[in-house]
């Protein structure tokens, strides 16, 4: 009767908790696009390789990935890692099309020691200030018809990261100015980025420093309680010698900090992991919460060990450490760790999708 209460309390606790911003699933990881002015094999082969190189990035998360002797060596190698190639027009320009083979591609990562990061990757709300011509203070925002919002949405895509834009409507203008972002005031700005849930927000600006352009950004988790985002994690502030390349950088180094927070380290081996869940009370969300640890990067080889009633215990194998998993689980939240007082310990239950 005791344990029956705490699932009830357990379940209504989660309920009324505020919804947080689930990480987005990021599609096309191993595979990448370039404008092929032709489909001549001399095109192909060379354009192949920078495709490889582009999909290593993403799944890395470093942008300078590449920098590592083998997989430099590799790159050469790229035609060995494709699975299928085409020919796609895209935005009214023929592109060649490549996807590479996920599981060859994990290995070279693992053999280099690099980290991979998975699919499941935070959602990041950029909420960027810049100055018009005239002096003005504007914030960039969900407009195809800016160059400046076309810029970070197309390095973002490059980088997989789902970086998104505020609508910067007449709701977003009625609680916040643009003065408000162009001074990086967190609370403000997070008051406003509530309306959209995502799991951090970006704060940033560029200014004109002599010659170059003053890059400053700080990134804010959300709270845990869903009602703010108070805690900075990372921050940075650098000079560049155009404006483009501040953009570029600014997508480049808040990404690199996500895929360090929720990469996996395969050089680190981390022994056996266990997973008590307690409410596998079908066989269909059994095969979810199956496929589910699947698909995590930071597992391998994993099966039931255990079960007795609605409670299955999981073992897997764990690359990496067991602290960056359990971000990537508390993340996602689909997977929510409690304690069982009757067990005396933790227990996760599904909250799968």
């Amino acid at each position: 009767m005791k344990n029956s209460s705490l699932t009830i309390f357990v379940l209504v606790v989660i309920l009324l908790t505020p919804q947080l911003a689930y990480a987005k699933l990021v599609d096309s990881l191993y595979s990448a696009a370039l404008p092929a002015a032709s489909q001549s094999s001399t095109q192909r082969k060379a354009t192949i390789p920078v495709l490889f190189k582009s999909v290593l990035i993403k799944v890395s998360g470093q942008s300078d990935v590449t920098q590592n002797q083998m997989l430099s060596n590799e790159i050469g190698q790229a035609m060995s890692y494709i699975t299928t190639f085409n020919y796609q027009m895209i935005e009214g320009k023929q592109h060649l099309v490549a996807s590479f083979n996920e599981s060859s591609v994990d290995a070279l990562l693992k053999r280099a020691g690099i980290s991979i990061w998975g699919n499941q990757r935070p959602t990041a709300m950029i909420w960027l200030a810049q100055r018009t011509e005239d002096g003005h203070r504007v914030v960039v925002s969900d407009d195809n018809t800016n160059e400046t919002a076309l810029l970070l949405k197309s390095v973002a895509k490059q980088r997989g990261m789902p970086l998104l834009l505020p609508l910067w409507d007449l709701e977003d203008q009625f609680g916040l100015s643009a003065g408000e972002v162009w001074g990086l005031f967190p609370d403000s700005v997070g008051v406003a980025n509530l309306r959209y849930g995502t799991d951090f927000m970006v704060l940033a600006k560029i200014t004109e420093s002599g010659l170059n352009q003053q890059l400053n950004w700080a990134i804010y988790k959300r709270s845990d309680d869903g009602a703010g985002y108070a805690d900075i994690v990372a921050s940075g502030l650098d000079e560049f010698s155009q404006y483009d390349i501040a953009i570029t950088a600014l997508v480049d180094q808040t990404s690199d900090f996500f895929a360090r927070q929720y990469s996996v380290d395969t050089s680190e081996a981390g022994g056996r992991k266990q997973f008590l869940i307690a409410n596998v009370n079908s066989l269909d969300k059994y095969a979810a919460i199956l496929a589910y640890l699947n698909r995590l990067k930071g597992l391998e080889a994993v099966g039931l060990k255990h079960n007795k009633h609605h409670h299955f215990i999981f073992e897997a194998t764990l690359i990496g450490s067991d602290e960056s998993l359990n971000e990537v689980i508390r993340l996602e939240k689909r997977l929510v760790e409690v304690y069982d007082e009757d067990l005396g310990q933790s227990v996760y239950h599904w909250q799968g999708r």
